[in-house]
């Protein structure tokens, strides 16, 4: 069976010897002087236990560049991204060094080039792996690419100094970070402000929202709708807010009750400030129960409420008006060395 036909192998499954680099360390220079320094003492002084001793620790020296060399050779490399995250935060991508060989690797050393933060160190058993978790600052929307990582390692003497680049074939996206403090939602005309509502009963234009249960409280809930009695209930130890859904002769029929996020009627703001105070209302309508759309250039996302609304509206923010450096759609392999 040819290797490419098994599926669970990455695209390019072996780190092979080829892509290994090796050097002399600190330690292997400072070996290499005193051997000399025996060599020349058995040469002057004739000494046969000199010559066999000198011999015997260049053969160990030899051994261990071998070594150093074969404990990286051979691993399968992959890479998994995290989740999507807003610009001014931090994204976890996750490397996997897979060994299925029989010999276990020890004491790998796994760097993020341009990072000051200490390497990640990884011990491989024989026909295991281990998933080493990376952070990088996401300073801006968009696709946001691993970086290149070097691993090295020393072992098993510490004489030499064996290493590889590894660019990750995975990237995750950043959404526009949300505008603080925004204003609130562009509410449909004949709707009564937030402020107006009450906590009991909020209201849209063609309804009423009515009390669907009660929830842990949330940073960013509104205070209004704290629900006082279930905190009265647990002597103020937690809090609870109150959710809210519109009403059944409310969700019938029209989407009078909906609102439409509109790039265009922004034009007051700088681009990115008319993304980041969009990405806000989408956070926004979600946490109040509002159906919201999207009118983005040409993309208009029709109103509706979930997750899947969410990550879709977030989505189209983020790679608004951006070059398509990358596919819209990943292989499956994506994510592996």
């Amino acid at each position: 069976m040819r290797l490419r036909t098994i599926r669970w192998l990455p695209a390019r499954p072996w780190l092979g010897a080829q892509r290994v680099h090796i050097r002399p360390s600190r330690a292997g220079l400072a070996f290499a002087a005193l051997l000399l320094a025996l060599w020349i003492a058995a040469v002057n002084y004739r000494l046969g236990l000199g010559y066999a001793l000198t011999y015997f620790a260049a053969a160990c020296a030899i051994a261990d560049m071998l070594f150093a060399s074969r404990n990286l050779a051979g691993l399968a490399l992959a890479a998994t991204p995290g989740k999507s995250v807003f610009a001014g935060s931090h994204a976890t991508f996750t490397l996997r060094l897979i060994n299925r060989s029989t010999r276990p690797r020890h004491v790998i050393h796994v760097a993020v080039h341009g990072s000051t933060a200490a390497p990640g160190l990884a011990d491989i058993d024989a026909h295991g792996e281990t998933a080493i978790h990376i952070v990088v600052a996401a300073r801006q929307r968009g696709w946001l690419a691993a970086p290149s990582v070097r691993l090295s390692g020393s072992f098993p003497l510490g004489l030499f100094l064996a290493w590889c680049h590894w660019q990750p074939e995975a990237r995750l996206l950043v959404y526009p970070q949300p505008e603080h403090n925004a204003p609130s939602l562009p509410l449909p005309a004949g709707t009564e402000q937030p402020a107006k509502q009450t906590p009991q009963q909020p209201r849209t234009s063609d309804g009423a929202l009515e009390l669907a249960g009660v929830r842990a409280y949330q940073p960013g809930d509104p205070l209004r709708r704290l629900a006082w009695r279930q905190i009265a209930r647990h002597d103020g130890e937690h809090l609870f807010s109150k959710q809210f859904q519109l009403a059944a002769d409310a969700q019938v029929g029209t989407d009078r009750g909906s609102i439409v996020l509109e790039y265009a009627a922004l034009h007051m703001l700088a681009p990115e400030a008319r993304l980041s105070r969009l990405a806000a209302w989408v956070l926004q309508a979600e946490r109040t129960g509002l159906p919201y759309g999207l009118r983005l250039g040409k993309l208009t996302l029709a109103p509706a409420l979930g997750a899947s609304q969410r990550d879709a509206c977030l989505r189209a923010l983020a790679l608004y008006d951006l070059p398509r450096d990358f596919p819209q759609e990943l292989p499956q392999h994506e994510a592996m060395a």
